[in-house]
């Protein structure tokens, strides 16, 4: 039996995120899969200050040479060397992770004189905090316009995409995912030395734990 050709797909995102990291890893291991990841930049400094686990990074990837600024209290992120990556890589499929940056719509336009697929990874919702403005709105929806297909994590994603005029067809739902093996051996490991680990970190009897940024931009909408 011939076996089938491994389908080529560059994952475009912005920045390396510690929790994408194992989604990447599984995604590359894949069988007929060739997963090539592109991010814009390592981090983000001016949002962020986690640290990147190169280490634990099993996919192939590049980051893009960039420039970072915040212009009008917008930020600004230019890249170089999007189309070369693209050209390198060859991808049958190009799945896009955002449409606010220029490499992304430079990107969408390679795709187009090269006879790619070209999917976005939309995990906004209707309950969204964003500024209201016409020209976003209208910047999104011809991006939108111009996807073959949509990646979404669930249903409040789902509808909102298909509020732009996407056909149900066309939007394809993949869950956000742990790594639950690996957080169970670690929560074992604490366990055998709670103690100890409780006076390090100064922790009380009770208390909650949340991961995320507490900003505005985070907040829903009642």
């Amino acid at each position: 039996m011939t076996r089938r050709k491994a389908i080529r797909v560059a994952l475009l995102t912005e920045i390396i995120s510690p929790y994408r990291i194992p989604v990447f890893n599984a995604l590359a291991h894949q069988e007929g899969i060739d997963l090539h990841v592109i991010f814009l930049a390592e981090t983000d400094p001016t949002q962020r200050q986690w640290l990147v686990y190169k280490d634990e990074i099993e996919f192939s990837y590049e980051v893009l040479p960039s420039r970072r600024w915040r212009w009008h209290g917008v930020h600004v992120l230019l890249n170089r060397g999007m189309g070369k990556a693209l050209q390198r890589f060859g991808p049958d499929s190009i799945l896009c992770g955002g449409y606010n940056h220029p490499a992304f719509w430079q990107a969408m336009t390679w795709a187009k004189f090269h006879s790619a697929h070209f999917a976005a990874w939309i995990e906004s919702t209707s309950l969204d905090q964003r500024h209201r403005s016409p020209l976003v709105d209208f910047i999104k929806r011809q991006f939108i316009h111009n996807c073959s297909s949509f990646a979404v994590p669930g249903k409040s994603s789902f509808e909102y995409v298909g509020s732009m005029g996407v056909s149900a067809e066309r939007i394809h739902t993949a869950p956000n995912a742990v790594d639950v093996r690996r957080f169970a051996s670690l929560a074992r490991s604490v366990k055998q030395g709670e103690q100890p680990c409780r006076n390090e970190l100064g922790l009380p009897l009770r208390y909650f734990l949340y991961a995320g940024r507490i900003i505005p931009r985070k907040a829903f909408s009642t």
